[in-house]
């Protein structure tokens, strides 16, 4: 249809230790992959609190720190106050997305901790869609894509990534996203 534009997807992210920006780039690859979406995927401290406006859906991501937003992600969200007062992010799609380094780091806390600030600014909160499978079962979290990826024995060491599993389920989530946003449309 002539006039029609893409939807936009926005995939931010705060990353410690470059953990947490494997899962924004699996999520981003599968939103990418539906047709007539638009993703950029940034660091949330490159980021300017007014550029979520232009978005149709806002999918955001952080490290956890005792089952918190890290402090790049809270500031991130301290800058937020413009938007929540002129109502500038109301009604857009949203998602969260985190890592902790331990099992029992707090990763469901982290995840709500996550959308909170959705809820207050009239966001709609997507959860990840139920998959029949084993790695559903195994991997998946209602409140969002959650990876435990433990901290790297030294500097030097390779970065740890996700398990492939948590990748998968990433991915499958930007696509669900992205479909759910075009079929709203």
């Amino acid at each position: 249809m002539e006039g029609e534009r893409n939807m936009r997807i926005f995939v931010g992210y705060a990353s410690m230790n470059g953990h947490t920006k494997f899962l924004a780039d699996e999520i981003a690859a599968g939103a990418r992959s539906v047709t007539g979406t638009e993703v950029v995927q940034k660091a949330v401290k490159d980021t300017s609190p007014s550029e979520l406006e232009a978005f149709d859906a806002i999918i955001w991501g952080s490290s956890g720190v005792f089952g918190n937003p890290n402090p790049e992600m809270v500031q991130f969200f301290v800058q937020l106050g413009q938007q929540w007062f002129m109502r500038k992010l109301e009604g857009k799609f949203g998602g969260v997305f985190g890592t902790t380094s331990t099992a029992h780091g707090g990763i469901e806390n982290l995840l709500r901790a996550l959308a909170a600030p959705m809820h207050h600014h009239g966001m709609i909160v997507v959860s990840p869609p139920s998959l029949p499978d084993e790695k559903h079962a195994l991997y998946a979290c209602p409140y969002g894509i959650a990876a435990t990826i433990p901290v790297e024995a030294s500097k030097d060491a390779p970065i740890n990534k996700p398990r492939e599993e948590e990748l998968d389920l990433a991915r499958h989530y930007g696509q669900y996203m992205a479909t759910l946003l075009k079929s709203s449309k």
